[in-house]
C-alpha cells in the first residue's frame, strides 16, 4: 500500500505587499506608491544591466546582455517613466481637488 504526499509544495513567488496591511490606510494612495516602487525598481535594474553591458563592451568582454535586449531594457524603462508619470500627474489631480474641497467646506463653515 502506498500513500501519496497530498501536500502542495510552496512557491517559488508569492505577492507580497511593502507595507503591512494594517498600515494601509488610504488604499488609493497606498496603491499607486507601491506601483510606483516597483517600476521604479524595475527601470533601476534594467538601466543597470544596460550600464553594465555598455562598459563590459567598452572593456572588449562578452556584455551581459547583448545589442537589441540593451534596445528592449531601454525602452522599457522609457515606458516604464512614463507609468510613473501618470501615476504623480493623477496623485497631484487628486490632491487639487481634494485642496479645492476642503477650501469650499471651510467657506461654508465660515458663512454658518
Amino acid at each position: 500500500m502506498s500513500t501519496s504526499n497530498t501536500t502542495k509544495p510552496t512557491p517559488l513567488f508569492i505577492p507580497f505587499e511593502w507595507v503591512a496591511e494594517s498600515d494601509q490606510a488610504d488604499t488609493g494612495r497606498y496603491t499607486m506608491l507601491s506601483n510606483i516602487r516597483d517600476l521604479a525598481a524595475g527601470v533601476g535594474l534594467a538601466l543597470q544591466m544596460v550600464e553594465r553591458a555598455e562598459l563590459q563592451k567598452d572593456l572588449g568582454d562578452v556584455p551581459v546582455i547583448d545589442d537589441s535586449a540593451v534596445m528592449r531594457f531601454t525602452r522599457m524603462s522609457v515606458a516604464a517613466m512614463n507609468v510613473i508619470e501618470g501615476y504623480i500627474d493623477e496623485h497631484f489631480d487628486d490632491m487639487s481637488e481634494r485642496g479645492a474641497e476642503q477650501r469650499r467646506a471651510a467657506k461654508l463653515r465660515e458663512q454658518l
